[in-house]
């Protein structure tokens, strides 16, 4: 299948584009960051579900935070969220913008997280019964998800709030906004009619939601089929016959690839395809209809596999169906890679920092006698300098001074498997100390983001980056189907340019009517493709087109 990028009509008539909206970034700031600034740290997903994942904080213990817009004049919920931290010292944030009209609440823009442990008791307490607590626990019935049915004694309009750990009002207690607060007004409030009255209560945590009164909907079970090509990894010498693939999520506790998940295979071949090369496997759920009820991922324990057999992709959403049934997952490619979205063969790319005017997250600014190193998913991301002790960079990744300029550069053999879109970072060495770079470019896993354009050039030059400014390129793919940024020039020397930003798997199609047939001009895709320009995106490739004869083109990939 083809994804169409962008149509323009052109060549001596009209240059008429369809234009792609981009989805709003959204962020997460709170105390584990130390409320550094409301954009410091970008969620990801979009544009119904966003989510991040906060690391590196103390199991068992409580967190402070909101989610923003970028800035600090819209965050949600007006009341902090408190979140619990799981085993691992992580908890997942939710965010849903905007107003679903699926008559839960709050109404609109839902935050919520995932459940760090499913046998953790919620309760309810409110007007109805003294505030105590004591006797509204809601059993969970899902992965996050609580339900029970409080009697309310005596009719009318009584405050209420969630309360975690069961019967405490320590630290979580939350209300109408699903955020944590002290005072009346962060209250939920429900009216009875009946004395006594019975209302069910449905508490779904990741959907930073709740539900009370007579509609509360009923939990459905899926037998939930997941599968997983493994294509790819093979041909990339990941994967090795004899190796196997799990899944491993919020249902099983995320176990790792050590220790196994739920297992797949591949025996008989998928679905009675041709395609052995697909893993899969069923998993029984439970929980509320339409509910995304966990985050999962593909792992694998082959020897040879990066990352310590995980997928590097972001979690992987499950929603379930709105009634019982089996749900089919559609096949995935381990950690989203298809053919044309990594680098199939070892790629020099040639990297160049201004450290001009540079000054660290730490306040700390950079002198001729500092050094700079680069990392980033190149490399796996080694281990950065604390500050107390020296820890040494790999061999080659230091950025080299040219001259007397502020300008430092180095060539990197960018290894084969790596995403052709990929993440990276800068980091000081001041006083050239300790031999290896601090984390002090920007905040916690914010990074440049650059795309390898053409794997004809050798080495492939990426712009030149600002030390702080932390730059993403446009990536055309299916997720972000107008990052070729396609378009077409004024007529020069009796010919049109067309201009684009290609990548390796991508290339122009032509075709002289819109209703007609797409001519491939499959020289024009990034593997092969050297003519253009440079810019701030990297590589812009172009190709002239005699003017006078109509035609339209588009981008397309795989």
């Amino acid at each position: 299948m083809k994804h169409q990028l962008k149509i323009l009509a052109a060549i001596g008539l009209l240059a008429a584009s369809v234009s792609l909206s981009h989805a709003q970034p959204y962020y997460v700031v709170g105390n584990y960051n130390s409320w550094v600034n409301p954009s410091a740290t970008a969620m990801t997903g979009g544009p119904v579900e966003y989510s991040y994942t906060i690391t590196g904080q103390t199991p068992g213990t409580y967190g402070n935070l909101k989610v923003t817009d970028g800035t600090w004049a819209n965050s949600w919920p007006s009341h902090n969220m408190v979140v619990r931290y799981d085993s691992t010292g992580s908890a997942t944030i939710h965010f849903y913008p905007g107003s679903p009209g699926d008559g839960w609440l709050p109404l609109a823009n839902r935050v919520g997280y995932d459940s760090p442990d499913n046998s953790l008791g919620w309760g309810m307490a409110g007007g109805f019964d003294g505030w105590n607590g004591l006797n509204a626990l809601l059993p969970s019935i899902g992965s996050g998800v609580y339900s029970n049915s409080i009697v309310v004694v005596t009719a009318g309009t009584f405050g209420f709030k969630f309360q975690s750990p069961a019967g405490s009002w320590s630290y979580i207690y939350f209300g109408a906004d699903f955020g944590n607060g002290s005072d009346s007004g962060a209250d939920g409030s429900y009216t009875t009619t009946n004395s006594p009255q019975t209302v069910p209560v449905v508490l779904d945590l990741p959907n930073g939601r709740y539900f009370i009164g007579s509609q509360a909907p009923a939990p459905v079970t899926n037998e939930v089929v997941f599968a997983v090509d493994m294509t790819y990894q093979i041909q990339l010498g990941f994967f090795h016959p004899g190796s196997s693939v799990f899944v491993a999520g919020d249902f099983n506790s995320w176990p790792g690839p050590s220790s196994g998940g739920l297992v797949l295979n591949n025996t008989p071949a998928y679905n009675g395809g041709s395609n052995t090369n697909i893993w899969y496997g069923t998993n029984t759920f439970i929980g509320l209809p339409n509910t995304a009820t966990a985050q999962y991922k593909f792992t694998q324990n082959d020897a040879s596999a990066p990352n310590s057999g995980w997928e590097t992709s972001d979690n992987r959403p499950l929603t379930l169906l709105a009634t019982n049934g089996t749900l089919i997952l559609p096949v995935a490619f381990f950690s989203d890679l298809y053919p044309s979205e990594v680098l199939s063969a070892a790629t020099p790319v040639f990297f160049s920092v201004d450290m001009n005017g540079a000054v660290g997250t730490d306040a700390y600014v950079f002198t001729s006698g500092d050094s700079v190193y680069i990392n980033g998913d190149f490399i796996n991301w080694y281990a950065w300098e604390s500050g107390s002790a020296p820890a040494p960079a790999p061999a080659g990744y230091q950025m080299i001074q040219q001259g007397s300029t502020t300008i430092y550069t180095n060539t990197i053999v960018v290894p084969a498997g790596t995403t052709v879109a990929f993440r990276y970072k800068y980091g000081m060495d001041p006083g050239s100390a300790y031999g290896g770079p601090l984390d002090d470019e920007a905040g916690y896993a914010v990074n440049h983001v650059r795309v390898v354009r053409s794997t004809a050039m050798n080495p492939y030059v990426m712009a030149t980056d600002t030390f702080g400014n932390m730059y993403a390129e446009p990536y055309f793919s299916a997720s972000s189907p107008g990052g070729a940024e396609l378009a077409i020039g004024a007529v020069s020397g009796g010919t049109v340019p067309v201009t684009w930003l290609g990548r390796p798997g991508a290339h122009l199609q032509v075709a002289s009517a819109l209703g007609g047939s797409w001519q491939d001009l499959l020289a024009t895709d990034g593997t092969n493709w050297i003519s253009g320009y440079s810019s701030t995106n990297g590589f812009v490739s172009q190709t002239n087109w005699p003017a006078g004869i109509q035609a339209f083109f588009r981008v397309v990939k795989p």
